[in-house]
């Protein structure tokens, strides 16, 4: 089952697409919904609301497909890491990458939260 869940995963999967989801994520729906909401089209949050929860279920899916074969890309190279990065900024990106199919997970998780909270506001609205 998992290595379906896998092969189902990866057919899906392109990097383009997840990058498109986290600019529309983090950029376009917060903003999208505030200015909707201010201008009271309900009709159109609730369809950003339907969009954002199918991205987050989509990074969700991508974050839980990475975390099944993640290999941390720095194991057993603190050393050299150690004399290469000089700005302590660069460890914050370490971090990140290290961390990374957690975190799109937390991402997918959070967005699909705030869409589905905006939802319920709708039906509460409406």
């Amino acid at each position: 089952m998992l290595d379906q869940f896998q092969m189902a995963a990866a057919s899906i999967y392109s990097g383009w697409v997840l990058f498109g989801c986290l600019v529309f994520a983090f950029g376009i729906f917060p903003a999208l919904t505030m200015k909707l909401w201010e201008k009271r089209k309900h009709g159109l949050v609730r369809i950003a609301c339907i969009v954002a929860a199918l991205t987050s279920f989509y990074v969700l899916l991508q974050g839980a497909r990475m975390a099944i074969d993640w290999v941390d890309p720095f194991a057993g190279k603190e050393s050299q890491m150690a004399g290469a990065i000089h700005n302590p900024k660069g460890w914050i990106i370490v971090a990140v990458i290290v961390v990374w199919p957690y975190l799109l997970m937390i991402i997918g998780a959070l967005i699909g939260h705030l869409a589905i909270r905006d939802l319920l506001r709708l039906r509460r609205v409406a």
